[in-house]
């Protein structure tokens, strides 16, 4: 039993290879003969194994049916991973055109009004917030590591360099890629090792407002909760935005003075 997914790759030039407004010529529908994917000889064995009758002995019967569950599980991991990343490939340059286009401002919602911003149309056409971000996330990062040639850069890739590269810089970005390609690979945990192993701290980051734009830039988070306390985020915070800085430290010194007036009686 065979098994292949897969697609010949679209006209237009990937991010891979720069952004481009323009396609080079004619977009191609997909194909199947261009593998994205090919199973295992083994797991492709095992998901046509032979199960024994109902009267065979009991450990033949459990050995035969974990062997072919255990392939199918895989089959479906494989196929859900390959249509994450086939929907990042061939449905990415279009989000991109109608984000960098801004042409979801001429289009209606199903309400019969003009869609309040990128992310509700994304909504409406399927693709969802996280899903958009990353789209439009992989266009900077790309560019950022042109001159590596990283080739299709994968959705997992995206979510580690992306942080990188707008919380720190494209320099850093390209850094975290070559010490992952000395590590051994850049698959998603390498990348994550690179840049720890360059001590990059990365703030988590709060999405934007569900009319907001996917890819801006976005600054740090500080979370303020009794009884902890994050030196480094709060430094991070600070020199992102003094000003915003200093009239939360007012605001906290007025609230002391007040708790203070009070007294334990009060």
């Amino acid at each position: 039993m065979a098994l292949n997914v897969g697609a010949r790759d679209v006209g237009n030039r990937s991010t891979a290879q720069g952004p481009s407004k323009q396609p080079d010529k004619k977009a191609t529908g997909p194909t199947p003969d261009k593998p994205l994917f090919q199973l295992p000889q083994q797991i492709r064995a095992n998901l046509d194994i032979e199960l024994p009758d109902d009267d065979a002995d009991r450990s033949r019967i459990i050995e035969a049916c974990e062997l072919r569950i255990e392939a199918a599980l895989t089959v479906q991991k494989a196929i859900e991973h390959y249509g994450t990343e086939t929907l990042f490939r061939y449905a990415g340059p279009a989000v991109r055109l109608i984000y960098r286009t801004q042409s979801w401002q001429y289009l209606w919602d199903p309400n019969g009004k003009p869609f309040r911003g990128f992310n509700p149309w994304c909504r409406s056409v399927g693709i969802s917030k996280g899903q958009a971000y990353r789209m439009v996330n992989e266009e900077p990062v790309a560019d950022a590591l042109r001159s590596l040639n990283p080739g299709q850069l994968t959705t997992k890739q995206v979510d580690v360099l992306a942080p990188v590269l707008r919380q720190h810089d494209a320099a850093r970005c390209r850094r975290v890629w070559e010490v992952a390609t000395k590590m051994g690979g850049t698959d998603h945990k390498t990348l994550v090792k690179a840049r720890d192993s360059l001590e990059l701290p990365i703030t988590v980051e709060q999405e934007d407002e569900e009319d907001g734009q996917p890819g801006g830039k976005r600054g740090p988070v500080v979370r303020f909760q009794a009884g902890r306390y994050d030196r480094e985020s709060v430094r991070t915070a600070v020199q992102a935005d003094p000003e915003f800085a200093r009239i939360l430290a007012r605001d906290i010194l007025d609230e002391l003075k007040q708790l203070e007036g009070k007294g334990p009686d009060s």
